[in-house]
């Protein structure tokens, strides 16, 4: 297992690559009696707990058995292999896309994953992050940019394919530079206007085309906060399936601490101490500043820089 502290990472699932592109191999292992699909919900994976009474809670996992009823529902999506017991997904929400109860909701509950990504086990998390980005990428990729015909699922879920173009295509991954700049004994947190009030966090964008993520780093930092960057330094990287971002985190070096705010990014911007962001890691509580939750990597940038 690698050594990653972010949420989402560490999936536990051999996605069995090199087996995945043969249908039988696919079809084998839906109907192997320990298979588990995990089933989504307008976007909402199954859960054993509401999210209000919960301190921890767990994946509803259903044989394919349990979901064959919903022929509506489309292709489950194979995710891999844990101890030869195959994880599949299953989007259930055109099986009956009028209905106001959700298939399965006597069983469990549906919630939203980044409620739920505090109390799920992480191994679980991090299957169902690849499972709703997968869910999502199908849902929005169902005919061919090129030609407008309809395509299909290939790979066992793993890309699409226009059959008569024999063109594949395979899911986005949209890489975002997420920079901790530092300076002396200070680092440099911003927010943005759809964030809860007082929160703030490490400034991030999109890489652009042409652009490395180091350049994305220093660009996206001059850009929203008027700050020059020296002696970036990659920590580590997050999935985040909301709908398909790479997070990569850096800590870097400010050259000044002077900001030119740029207020279509950002509402503000503001200079921290250490000793205000290891306060606030251990739990103190302030009003005018918050920092972002666990599972978000701009909080764990700030655990290592805090931690020297």
């Amino acid at each position: 297992m690698l050594n990653n502290p972010n949420y989402f990472t560490g999936n536990p699932l051999d996605r069995a690559s090199d087996k995945r592109k043969d249908e039988t191999f696919v079809a084998t292992q839906l109907a192997h009696e320990e298979a588990r699909m995990a089933v989504f919900w307008r976007g909402q994976p199954l859960m054993t707990t509401p999210i209000e009474d919960a301190t921890e809670s767990f994946v509803l996992w259903l044989h394919p058995d349990s979901v064959s009823q919903f022929k509506g529902a489309g292709t489950p999506l194979f995710l891999g292999l844990k101890d030869a017991t195959p994880y599949f997904a299953l989007d259930v929400s055109a099986s009956a896309p009028e209905a106001e109860i959700a298939p399965f909701s006597e069983m469990g509950v549906y919630g939203q994953l980044r409620e739920f990504g505090l109390i799920l086990p992480r191994d679980e998390l991090a299957i169902l992050g690849q499972a709703a980005w997968l869910i999502d990428w199908h849902r929005r990729n169902r005919f061919c940019p090129r030609t407008g015909a309809p395509t299909k699922i290939g790979d066992g879920g793993a890309k699409r394919v226009e059959p008569k173009a024999e063109r594949d295509y395979f899911p986005r991954i949209d890489p975002v530079a997420i920079v901790l700049p530092t300076h002396d004994d200070h680092c440099l947190l911003g927010r943005s206007p759809h964030f809860p009030p007082a929160m703030y966090s490490a400034l991030a964008g999109f890489m652009e085309p042409g652009e490395s993520l180091e350049e994305c780093a220093a660009r996206e930092i001059f850009e929203e906060a008027g700050v020059v960057l020296s002696d970036i330094s990659y920590q580590f990287s997050q999935p985040w399936p909301f709908p398909a971002s790479l997070m990569v985190g850096f800590l870097a070096t400010a050259q000044g601490k002077e900001i030119t705010l740029d207020k279509e990014e950002l509402e503000d911007a503001r200079w921290v101490t250490r000793g205000e962001v290891q306060a606030l890691l251990k739990g103190e509580r302030r009003d005018d500043l918050w920092l972002p939750p666990k599972f978000a990597i701009a909080r764990q940038l700030l655990e290592v820089w805090a931690g020297g």
